[in-house]
This record gives C-alpha cells, sequence and structure tokens, in this order.
C-alpha cells in the first residue's frame, strides 16, 4: 500500500537514503527511486531526474527541513594524489619483514594469555609457531633487546629532570646518588639551562655548554692542534635529523645527487627519494672486506655526471653500516682527497666510532684526515660529521641525541641551516644532556669514575665476543660467506639461495632474500633485514643482523640460522 506522505518527509527521505548510499544514487543523471518504510512496512517512493531535480532537492532538505546537506566527496589526500617522493620513500629496517614479525609478536602474546587459562592439550592444539619469542636483530636498538643503561648517566638525567626541592637540593640526595652526579646536574641546570630546567626550549643549536663539551671531546679526540668553534656544532634529534637537515640544504632541485655506498644505510636512499633526489651508488669491495677504490669512485662519480646528474655531496659510513668494516687510514684520506678534487659536500656518519673491535684496525676520523692532508686549514673542504648517542655503548636510542658539526661551510649557508633548526626551534632537551654526558663523563678521581667505565668497558666486551660469535657463526655454515665485524654492531652476510627459490619469489613480486627473511621468522621467530634493502651487486642475496641480543640468545640464533637454511634447500630442492 502506498501511502500519501507530505513532501518534506519525502525530501527528508531521499536526504537519508543518500547517505547510506552510493554517490552515483544522487549525482548520476539517472532515475532513482528512494523507498521509506514505517512500522507498518508501508513504503512511499520519489523520483530524483537529473542534475536539476538533485540541486532542487538539496534546496528542499535545507529549506524544509533545516538540515544542511553535505554532499558525499572523494578524499582529498589519496595514495594517487599525496606527494609521489613520499610514496616512493622506503625504510627497509622497519619494512615487510618487521610488519610481519610484530604481527606474530601479537599473536604469540595473545596466545600466551589464552595458555594461562587453558589445559595442556589445548595449548598444544593452539600453538601456531615453533617458537615463544621473537628475537629482533633488524635495528640498533640495543636497549629494546636486554642492554642495561649505564648508571652514571642516568642518575645525572633523573636529577636533572626532578625539581631541585627534591633532587640536587634535597638533604638526602647524597645518600641515593653520588656526589659527582649531583655537581653535573647542578651544572647543568645552572649553567647550560639557565635555571629553567629540562622542560624549556633551549638554542636552537643546543645549550651553548653542551657544545662546547663536544668541541672538547673532538679535541680530544683528534687532537688540540685540531680547530673547532661550538658555533659549528649544531644538537640534533639523533645523527638522523642532522643528516636530514644537511640533505635538504644540498638537494636544491631533481638534478642534484649525491653518492652513497653499495650497501648503505637507508636513511640516506629514503630521504633522496623524499626530497627528489638522485641516489648515486658506488659499490664497497665485499672481497676485501667492504673496502673502496678510488677507481669505483670515479667511476660512478663520472658515470652520474654523463646521465646529466649534478653530484653535489658523498656520503662515507664508517664502521660501516650494514657492513661492520672499519676503513684504513689511506681510505678515509683518498675519500677526502676525491670530495675535495670533485668539490663535493663529504656527509662523514661516524656514530659507530667506539664499536671497533678488532685490535688491528682504528678509527680514523674524516675531520683528522682533513687536517692531515691540509685540506681543513686552507678551506679546501665541506664537511659534516655526525655521531649520536644511540649507538657506542651507550645505546640511548630513545633520547634523540646527536650533533652534527660543521667544517669548511659557507657562514650564509650556515645560518640557513640555522633556520631550519630554528622552525623545530630545538632538539629534544633529554637528548641534548645524553649527548653532554656521552661526550664529557665523570673525571679520573670522581666518585663515578671507576664504576662508569668499568660499566662502558663490559658494554664494549660483550659486544666485541658477540661479534665473534654471530661472525664467525655465519660464514661456518654452508652456502653463507660472511665478512668479519671489524666494527659496529652488524653483520651482512651473502646467502646462496635455490633458483627456485629465486624464480618463486620473483613471481609473487618479492625480492629473493625478502622471501628467505620471512621464511627465516616464521620458522624461528628470527627478524632479520633483506639485504636488498641496502643495495646490493646484481645476483647477490642476503640479510643484514645485529648482534646485539644478549650473547646466549646470538649462539642460538646462529644455530637456528643453519637449521633453517638447511631446511630452506630442503624445501626447493633435492639436489644440494
Amino acid at each position: 500500500m502506498i501511502l500519501n506522505l507530505p513532501k518534506s518527509w519525502l525530501v527528508l527521505s531521499a536526504f537519508i537514503l543518500s547517505q547510506i548510499t552510493t554517490a552515483a544514487t544522487v549525482y548520476e543523471d539517472v532515475s532513482t527511486t528512494v523507498s521509506v518504510s514505517d512500522r507498518n512496512l508501508a513504503t512511499t517512493s520519489l523520483d530524483i531526474d537529473g542534475d536539476d531535480n538533485v540541486r532542487q532537492t538539496e534546496l528542499d532538505i535545507q529549506t524544509q527541513t533545516g538540515i544542511p546537506f553535505h554532499p558525499r566527496r572523494e578524499k582529498r589526500l589519496t595514495e594517487s594524489s599525496m606527494s609521489p617522493f613520499l610514496r616512493k620513500m622506503e625504510y627497509a629496517v622497519r619494512g615487510s619483514v618487521v610488519i610481519a614479525a610484530d604481527k606474530i609478536n601479537d599473536q604469540l602474546k595473545e596466545a600466551a594469555a589464552w595458555d594461562s587459562q587453558s589445559t595442556k592439550h589445548e595449548k598444544k592444539k593452539k600453538k601456531q609457531y615453533p617458537f615463544d619469542k621473537i628475537i629482533y636483530t633488524n635495528i640498533g636498538n640495543p636497549h629494546s633487546v636486554g642492554q642495561k643503561p649505564l648508571t652514571w648517566p642516568r642518575q645525572v638525567m633523573a636529577l636533572v629532570d626532578l625539581p631541585n626541592e627534591v633532587g640536587i637540593d634535597h638533604p638526602d640526595a647524597p645518600n641515593f646518588f653520588p656526589l659527582d652526579a649531583i655537581e653535573r646536574a647542578r651544572e647543568i641546570k645552572g649553567k647550560a639551562l639557565s635555571g629553567h630546567g629540562s622542560g624549556a626550549y633551549s638554542h636552537s643549536k643546543g645549550a651553548k655548554l653542551f657544545r662546547e663539551d663536544v668541541c672538547s671531546f673532538l679535541q680530544k679526540r683528534d687532537g688540540k692542534e685540531v680547530p673547532t668553534d661550538p658555533e659549528n656544532i649544531f644538537l640534533t634529534n639523533g645523527a638522523s635529523a642532522a643528516i636530514s637537515q644537511v640533505l635538504q640544504a644540498l638537494i636544491a632541485d631533481s638534478s642534484c645527487g649525491v653518492m652513497i655506498p653499495i650497501p648503505q644505510y637507508p636513511i640516506y636512499s629514503a630521504t633522496l627519494d623524499l626530497l627528489g633526489g638522485e641516489k648515486v651508488g658506488y659499490y664497497l669491495d665485499e672481497e676485501n672486506n667492504w673496502n673502496l677504490e678510488l677507481q669505483e669512485l670515479e667511476r660512478s662519480y663520472q658515470q652520474a655526471r654523463k646521465e646529466g646528474t649534478n653530484v653535489v655531496g658523498f656520503v662515507l659510513i664508517n664502521p660501516g653500516n650494514p657492513t661492520g668494516s672499519v676503513l684504513s687510514k689511506k681510505a678515509v684520506q683518498d675519500v677526502v682527497r676525491f670530495c675535495a678534487r670533485h668539490n663535493l659536500v663529504l656527509l662523514a656518519d661516524e656514530v659507530y666510532q667506539e664499536n671497533v673491535y678488532d685490535e688491528r684496525a682504528e678509527f680514523y676520523s674524516a675531520k683528522r684526515a682533513a687536517y692531515d692532508i691540509g685540506l681543513l686549514q686552507n678551506d679546501g673542504i665541506e664537511l659534516a660529521s655526525f655521531h649520536s648517542t644511540s649507538k657506542g655503548v651507550f645505546g640511548e636510542c630513545g633520547r634523540r641525541g646527536g650533533y652534527v658539526e660543521l667544517c669548511g661551510f659557507d657562514e650564509k649557508v650556515k645560518d640557513h641551516l640555522y633556520k631550519l633548526a630554528s622552525s623545530s626551534l630545538c632538539s629534544s632537551l633529554n637528548g641534548q644532556i645524553m649527548t653532554s654526558l656521552m661526550v664529557r663523563g665523570p673525571n679520573p678521581g670522581d666518585q663515578s669514575y671507576e664504576s662508569h667505565e668499568s660499566e662502558k668497558a663490559a658494554v664494549f666486551d660483550s659486544l666485541k665476543r658477540r661479534a665473534s660469535i654471530v661472525g664467525d657463526g655465519l660464514n661456518s655454515i654452508p652456502g653463507f660467506s660472511c665478512q668479519p665485524a671489524q666494527g659496529a654492531m652488524y653483520c651482512f652476510p651473502s646467502v646462496m639461495l635455490p633458483q627456485q627459490a629465486i624464480d618463486e619469489a620473483l613471481q609473487k613480486g618479492l625480492s629473493p632474500d625478502t622471501m628467505y627473511a620471512l621464511s627465516l621468522l616464521e620458522q624461528t621467530g628470527i627478524v632479520v633485514v633483506p639485504a636488498s634493502g641496502f643495495g646490493q651487486k646484481e645476483g647477490r642475496y642476503g640479510f643484514r643482523t645485529t648482534f646485539l641480543p644478549t650473547e646466549e640468545e646470538m649462539a642460538m640464533s646462529v644455530d637456528a640460522i643453519q637449521q633453517h637454511h638447511s631446511d630452506f634447500w630442503s624445501r626447493y630442492t633435492t639436489d644440494r
């Protein structure tokens, strides 16, 4: 039965249904029937024909019911309309394998909660994976996998963060904190932070006292004769922020390119993609412990120029990430000369400078190299060098502490970089403080000196043992080739894969080492990063792993990786 309802009801009914049906119901030039039901399921209908009637319907809705009409629309920001540079950008360290690992980790947590209420039979039936925990070896995040924070820096940090009356000025403070921690916190609060504490903004380059601490550290490292200036120091949210800022200044347009090592840490490729710049890869020599050769640098540079790229910068990562190599003095000097000859800004990523385990190797800074060959004194090079609290033996990744030193830069460019830093007001105060504590610890004879140095040595010695456990262990697996980790926190083995597996991966649209890494995750719970995310020669496959979990876990991980590799080959071929 069709009811004769007031026109306003009909209009309202059309409006309501237009909100829950597709936009085509209203906007396509078709005849549409809209029905409304009452409690007795009686219905009525309204015909809406063409654009004119649609517009009249909108007006009727607004004038007769007082309800504003909001037509459905497409999203302004979609994947197709967003920045193509952001869409192109990839960051392998937190890529597809890690996403899969996080999902499995959530499932393991759910299963653990379920197990606490289940019988043994139900637990056996419910178990999805042959492991009980995920071992994250994909990222250099020491505290997340068990490294304990150093005591003295945390004591100073706590006192700086506390209000004075319950911290440095409390009469019982010496019963809970060493005197040198109290005095350092007092100095930080009074001199560096002008009495404002850690909750206020600082100078956009970072508190001057902290920048002076960095200068003292650099002169102790490179020699007092090597000049340094706190005005050339920018304290940043980790080294990553400083790298991004310098690259933003370098990439003037899409013709600009920066030479990056292959393999490289993905922040460089990701940031260059985001800025619309060109990646100019130069290959490291794997058979020569990932060394670099001048002939390869020239080949890469000349080829890029021939293809129309304006090469403006050069990235040096020493000690190497992901390779774990430590460059010789000659190699670093070769790079510095190469950059000076071709007028390239040198970005020296030196965040692992404290992580040198091979007694035959020694960290040699790009700045010292520039000084030794006379370029620094004669304004012959533009050098940006980076360091961070996230690595070394501090491992304070979450504090976001780091710095960049700019040598030989044009004064107006430094002003623009200061403007860029100012747009973010300042870097994290906790990161700034931690940077100061990293570069200037307790003095010999202070109450905390011996314990602080002992804790640092314990962390370093364990990292050195783990580097050997993982490097030697992986290299002993048939089908693996792994250069020794002289430094940093990583091993980067080459892995031989069966052709059947390679073919299957390509059919699935995956890189072969991504499929291998996913298989390793699902069988063992170990999370590695496919080598393809760092760049490698055509036909090479492998992965990067840290050696940051405990020594026991790393030894078990090597055994698990060996078993998985054997099983993987058996799965894809009967003829090993």
